[in-house]
Order: structure tokens, then C-alpha cells, then sequence
């Protein structure tokens, strides 16, 4: 009931589903009794992580079999990817887009007052899109092109490695004060034991599914995710929940990319 109860918390947070009854004062901010049980709940959950990721990908699949019973493959796999801004409720595409603004704001300056400055603006700016743009167009055009088994493993998988890359750059990451928010939750909850857990999950789903391929994958696009944090400790001091959102993003991408050279490789 433990392990249940966390993994409905994990899907709780990382969908629009909530799968189990919440009180109301229940929330992330505040003194309150109930918000410091709402953060432990959250803590508690971050372990699993990656099997909310397959759920994710398993409606994503699911998805992808219903529009392809009378839609061409491309037209089936845009659907899954819309259905996932719909399932996440946008959540880690605003991060991917604040960061971009972020980023691209900072290297035209060099000036970190105008990556927080960016980081806060609540509109979108021209880079942000672009980045939002790119990731459907690179996730959309790779996996359409797959053979349709695979396009299914891939959507089933790829967002269990999204999901884990929330841990791993969390483990090896800290918030700074003038981030301090959601993204807190993350970088003070995922300990040693958090860490180890999750990638076992993680490693354990992918090989299932894709063997050495699918291994191959995660570990490239785990090495970018850390190799980001090491920018973001360096640069920023740490990284903030919208920073967590564009890993997730990123390493979906690279998950993917990578994933398509080592099957046409491997198999």
C-alpha cells in the first residue's frame, strides 16, 4: 500500500489525474500543517518517478494505437504528443521554454540579472517557442519514422526517461536562494537512497522493452542531463523547477535521437 500510495502521488503531481482523494487545504505553499504533508508526500513519491513516466508512455501508446487504426503513422504520433501536453497539463514544456528564454537572454548579455529577469516573465519570448517547436518537430519527425513496434516502445519509454532525469539532475543539483520554490522540493528530497531506486526503475523498464538499444540511450542522455547541471550549478548556482522541466524536455529529445542511431545500429 506504501509503494501504491507513492506511485499515485508521483502520477498526482505529473498529470492532470488525481487518482486519489486530496484535501483541499492540501498545497505546496504556506505553514500549514498540510502543505508541510503535502511536500513529504511529494518528497516520498520522487522514487517513483520513472514508473509514472510509464503511465505516461502507456497512455501515450495507447494513444498511437486508437489514431492509427485510421490515421497514417505521422499524423498518429503528432496526436501522442499533443495528448501529452493535454496529460501533463503543459507541465515541463513551460519549463523548457522559460529556460530557453532564460538561457538565450543570458548568452546574448552574459548578464544573470536578465536570465531571472527572463526565467519570470510569464510571456513566452521568441526563443522559448523556437525550443517548444524544435522539441515537437525532432520528436515527432524520428518516431514517425520508425517502424510502428518501435514507435510504440518508443512512446512508451521515452517519457520514463524524462521523468528519471528529474532525479538524476536533482541528485546532482542544488536550488539557490533566488530560485527557491517547486524546484526546492526536488534538490533537498532526492537523497542517495531516492537516486538508486529510481534508476533501477528506470534501467529496468528500458532494457525490458529495448535491451541494449534502449541502455545505450539513457546513458547518452543521462551524460547531457548531468553535464547541464554541472552549466547550471556553475553558471546559476543550482537550478530551479523550471530548469528540472527543461531536462525533462531535453533529455526526452536526446533519449530519442539516440535511440533511433543505436537500433538502426544494434538491430
Amino acid at each position: 500500500m506504501f509503494v501504491i500510495r507513492n506511485l499515485l502521488e508521483a502520477i498526482n503531481f505529473l498529470t492532470i489525474f488525481k487518482l486519489k482523494r486530496q484535501d483541499k487545504a492540501d498545497g505546496f505553499n504556506g505553514d500549514s500543517d498540510n502543505g508541510a504533508n503535502r511536500t513529504n508526500k511529494l518528497k516520498a513519491s520522487i522514487k517513483y518517478f520513472p514508473l509514472a513516466g510509464l503511465f505516461i508512455g502507456a497512455v501515450l501508446a495507447l494513444v498511437f494505437y486508437i489514431f492509427n487504426k485510421f490515421l497514417a503513422a505521422p499524423a498518429s504520433v503528432l496526436m501522442s504528443i499533443l495528448f501529452l501536453f493535454i496529460l501533463t497539463g503543459g507541465l515541463h514544456f513551460d519549463g523548457l521554454s522559460d529556460t530557453a528564454d532564460g538561457l538565450f537572454a543570458y548568452l546574448k548579455s552574459g548578464d544573470k540579472g536578465r536570465f531571472y529577469n527572463a526565467m519570470k516573465d510569464v510571456n513566452t519570448g521568441i526563443s522559448g517557442l523556437i525550443a517548444v517547436i524544435f522539441y515537437i518537430l525532432v520528436m515527432w519527425s524520428i518516431i514517425k519514422g520508425m517502424d510502428s513496434k518501435f514507435s510504440y516502445l518508443s512512446l512508451l519509454t521515452f517519457p520514463v526517461v524524462g521523468r528519471y532525469s528529474i532525479v538524476l539532475m536533482s541528485y546532482f543539483s542544488n536550488t539557490p536562494e533566488d530560485f527557491k520554490g517547486t524546484g526546492t522540493i526536488f534538490t533537498e528530497g532526492t537523497n542517495l537512497a531516492t537516486f538508486i531506486i529510481a534508476s533501477f526503475f528506470m534501467v529496468i523498464i528500458v532494457y525490458i522493452f529495448l535491451g541494449l538499444a534502449g541502455i545505450f540511450s539513457v546513458l547518452v542522455s543521462a551524460l547531457f542531463i548531468l553535464a547541464s547541471a554541472f552549466y547550471f550549478d556553475k553558471k546559476f548556482g543550482g537550478v530551479n523547477g523550471d530548469m528540472l522541466g527543461f531536462s525533462v524536455k531535453i533529455s526526452e529529445v536526446i533519449y530519442i535521437i539516440a535511440l533511433y542511431g543505436f537500433y538502426r545500429i544494434l538491430y
